[in-house]
């Protein structure tokens, strides 16, 4: 074939894939160009929403569009799970993730989304980490001195949590298997009556978010004993971590974070992490999620995408070694 053969092929093949490349390109140059929907799979007003709207506030000011929070609550963050998974790839419609997303396929029999398969993975925002609490005074002043309590008597507490296989159970079932205690599991309905029956006496200690029990912890009438974060919190300095009272990778709480329909382009998945990246950079944002009992943890999609991953076959181990989580 003649190179003027070649050169009228190569040119035919660029006039047939240009018109679907450049589209592409000139979108992702223009993002946003229209309002972004953040979905949140919980109610307004806990600790998901607050975090979205802080992010929302962020990602607002720096691109110059409205970020708009929307609320889908149900079946433990499942419906807006979906509804983002099945959205457009288009980077107009995020989900806000938490933890749920990567427990939920241990506890749940059938899940209408792949955590892994079904998002691309933009951030994670913040960690808000569990802390477990007791009455002041009970079973001695440190987690240490806890422990040694809960081994001298074996079977006679208990720790409450805000429902089965939910991160405050997985949390004191992770701490009876790394102390080797025995303690039974009392499930409530909510983390408000899993900690009000702490002040009663019916439980001995819960694991909750900071949070959830900041008015008794700051009335003195919870204390906290230990954080499952890798930092101390900044609102509980003088607590320490589980980590630093010698349980080894002890790391449970709430992640918050930010993924996309799966297949969104990666330059608007860059161009949102490197504008929260920056927006991470200022007391503003950071002093609203040191609020809520958590630490500004900003990292890459890459490394997003790969917690994401890990987190589910940790939770699925985890659940399998508890052996009573009943799925759903």
């Amino acid at each position: 074939m003649s190179i003027t053969g070649i050169t009228t092929r190569v040119w035919l093949w660029l006039l047939l894939a240009l018109p679907g490349l450049a589209p592409i390109a000139a979108y992702a140059d223009n993002y946003p160009s229209k309002p972004v929907k953040l979905v949140v799979p919980f109610a307004a007003g806990g600790s998901t929403d607050i975090v979205a709207r802080a992010t929302a506030r962020a990602l607002a000011k720096s691109l110059g569009q409205s970020f708009i929070v929307e609320n889908r609550p149900g079946a433990s963050g499942n419906i807006g799970a979906e509804i983002v998974a099945k959205a457009a790839a288009d980077g107009y419609t995020l989900l806000v993730a938490t933890t749920n997303v990567t427990l939920n396929p241990a506890v749940t029999r059938v899940l209408p989304y792949d955590p892994v398969r079904d998002f691309s993975a933009i951030t994670m925002v913040a960690f808000a980490p569990m802390v477990l609490v007791t009455q002041p005074g009970f079973g001695g002043k440190s987690l240490s001195e806890l422990t040694q309590y809960i081994k001298a008597n074996p079977g006679k507490m208990n720790f409450s949590s805000s429902g089965t296989g939910g991160a405050p159970h997985l949390a004191g079932e992770m701490y009876k298997m790394g102390a080797g205690l025995e303690m039974v599991h009392v499930p409530y309905n909510g983390a408000v009556p899993a900690i009000t029956d702490i002040l009663t006496g019916q439980v001995q200690m819960t694991f909750t978010t900071y949070l959830s029990a900041q008015g008794l912890l700051k009335s003195g009438k919870l204390r906290a004993l230990g954080v499952g974060s890798a930092n101390r919190l900044p609102l509980l300095p003088e607590v320490p971590t589980f980590n630093e009272s010698g349980f080894k990778d002890f790391e449970i709480g709430t992640m918050f974070g930010l993924v996309a329909p799966a297949k969104t382009p990666q330059d608007i998945v860059q161009k949102i992490y490197t504008t929260l990246e920056s927006a991470a950079q200022t007391k503003e944002f950071r002093d609203q999620i040191i609020e809520q009992g958590g630490e500004v943890v900003v990292n890459t999609p890459e490394a997003y995408a790969d917690y994401i991953a890990k987190d589910v076959e940790k939770w699925k181990r985890l659940v399998k070694q508890i052996g009573n989580v009943n799925p759903s």
